[in-house]
């Protein structure tokens, strides 16, 4: 009788085994089908007919924003900036000098650039029937929203770029809520590398700076050929005299807080005497993809301690 009974309990769970595998598998199926069936699809001036397997990225950005919209698998090669997440399938490839061909070689069926500095790559990739969509700087945050939505699209992963987009955008109001009132007022400067290049307000990295009401000192750079990445002198930086400073050269210029504070007239300055000198990644910092809220939680740890 307990045999028995054993033997039907055992085929109970085989069953149920086989009918939550089932389920799952119907349901992987279904998914795939819905994905396949939302081709083709246009995102710009790009059109896909079927959703890609072979993907490159030439973008640091556009590799995170592919592997957070769940596209990861269909990516074959990323450049040599691309350094998040680290599993990502690295190459010698880059937006910036590697021709057409190079790039035709990884047998892409779309390839992601952020831009084409030497004006022949997109051309070249044109000419050989491959897909490239152009992803440019964000100078705003809805910039990345709607990037991300765009990536999401053209894999055929649309509900989860819209999902990945809800998700960052509580995070940032989550972070902008927890610092409230604390940073307004507080003027600050970023440093993208030791030769005083910062970036404005105006740029998508100020405007992460923005969001908690901090005033950029670059702002008042008195060059008026500067443009959004102005070069400040090492007097203008002393005169203004920031509560803060960021460090975005940790990795290309090896700075930290130490090194800042060694250079000439810096030891006096507010925010090396508070220790108000912030190194940040390099990447997190000049990336506008979904780590911005990395970038944005630094800056917030920094202004409320």
């Amino acid at each position: 009788m307990r045999k028995l009974l054993a033997t039907a309990v055992l085929a109970a769970i085989v069953v149920t085994g086989c009918g939550s595998s089932s389920s799952k598998t119907a349901a992987a199926s279904a998914t795939t089908t819905k994905a396949a069936a939302a081709f083709p699809v246009t995102v710009g001036s790009v059109t896909l007919a079927t959703k890609p397997t072979h993907i490159v990225s030439l973008s640091p950005t556009a590799t995170e924003m592919l592997y957070a919209v769940g596209a990861g698998s269909q990516v074959t090669a990323v450049d040599i900036y691309s350094t998040y997440p680290p599993e990502a399938p690295h190459s010698k490839l880059n937006g910036y000098d590697s021709s057409a061909e190079a790039v035709a070689a990884e047998h892409p069926d779309l390839v992601l650039l952020a831009s084409d500095s030497g004006g022949k790559l997109a051309p070249g990739l044109a000419a050989l029937k491959i897909p490239a969509l152009l992803l440019p700087a964000a100078t705003t945050l809805d910039d990345t929203y709607a990037q991300i939505a765009e990536v999401g699209k053209i894999t055929g992963h649309g509900a989860e770029a819209t999902a990945e987009v809800a998700k960052v955008k509580g995070q940032v109001a989550a972070v902008v809520k927890s610092v409230g009132d604390k940073a307004k007022g507080k003027t600050y400067y970023h440093e993208l590398d030791n030769t005083l290049y910062t970036a404005t307000s105006h740029t998508f990295i100020g405007q992460v700076y923005s969001l908690l009401g901090m005033v950029d000192i670059a702002d008042a750079a008195p060059s008026k050929t500067a443009g959004d990445y102005p070069q400040i002198s090492a007097e203008f930086l002393v005169q203004k005299n920031p509560d803060f400073v960021f460090l975005a050269d940790t990795t290309c210029c090896q700075q930290t807080a130490a090194t800042f504070a060694a250079r000439p007239a810096f030891g006096q300055l507010e925010a090396v005497k508070a220790g108000h000198v912030v190194p940040v990644s390099d990447d997190i910092a000049s990336h506008w993809g979904p780590r911005i809220v990395d970038f944005l939680k630094i800056v917030a740890d920094a202004v409320t301690k």
